[in-house]
């Protein structure tokens, strides 16, 4: 799936054109931004087909690993645009978006445990509040430290993981890949991202909604690759 091809509001200059030219040639368009358009691709030798016919029209193509394994194509007429965006996500702490879930489990567990049986039209007893108040005080501290514990340091020779609040440290010499899995639940893709060492055991850096966890790999297989480079 492609990330940053959303719906905006303006419309890009470009977008009539490529849709006409999808139109004459018979490819699907899947999404567009003001940078990129995705396309269904199906094969690898459908998406170099693709990419060399939308050459001519300053389209280039974005790699991406994911998109090939679900038979997309991103293309772009400013790729560096997209490298800037994916490049200024901040890949050091969860997104907002999954911070504010402890805080969801702390005022369920509060409203169970606490609540005025005065002011509540339905009135449960003790005995059905109780173990729900409980319950969800447990996701709140389980919850709390998964994401408001965890933490990432990219630094000159090493990198840093804090999970649930204890930190890890890796030199960049020791990972050799950085490899992510993708569980689905009810509909919702979880995805770990786990790095493959040289005398360790495999690390779980954590698990991520699915655009945040390939950007955090993505990130991270670019440190690899520059350090590889400044050793040689």
């Amino acid at each position: 799936m492609a990330i940053f091809a959303r719906m905006s509001k303006k419309t890009p200059v470009w977008l009539p054109e490529a849709r006409e030219f999808c139109r004459k040639s018979g490819i699907k368009i899947l999404g567009w931004g003001p940078d990129m358009l995705t396309v269904e691709a199906k094969s690898e030798d459908r998406a170099k087909e693709i990419a060399s016919a939308f050459a001519p029209l300053g389209f280039m193509p974005i790699p991406n690993e994911d998109n090939a394994y679900a038979g997309l194509l991103d293309l772009s007429k400013n790729p560096e645009a997209i490298h800037a965006k994916i490049a200024s996500i901040d890949i050091s702490r969860r997104r907002w978006v999954e911070q504010i879930v402890p805080l969801i489990w702390a005022f369920v567990s509060l409203a169970a445990l606490f609540a005025d049986p005065h002011v509540n039209t339905v009135r449960y007893p003790y005995w059905v509040t109780l173990p729900i108040g409980l319950l969800a005080m447990v996701l709140f501290l389980r919850e709390g430290g998964r994401i408001w514990g965890w933490r990432l340091e990219i630094l000159p020779d090493q990198l840093r993981v804090r999970r649930y609040y204890r930190w890890s440290t890796i030199p960049w010499t020791q990972i050799h890949a950085v490899e992510t899995r993708t569980r689905y639940v009810r509909g919702a893709g979880q995805t770990t991202v786990t790095l493959s060492l040289a005398s360790s055991p495999p690390f779980r850096v954590g698990t991520f909604d699915d655009p945040f966890a390939r950007i955090l790999r993505d990130r991270l297989r670019k440190e690899i690759a520059e350090r590889q480079r400044e050793s040689k």
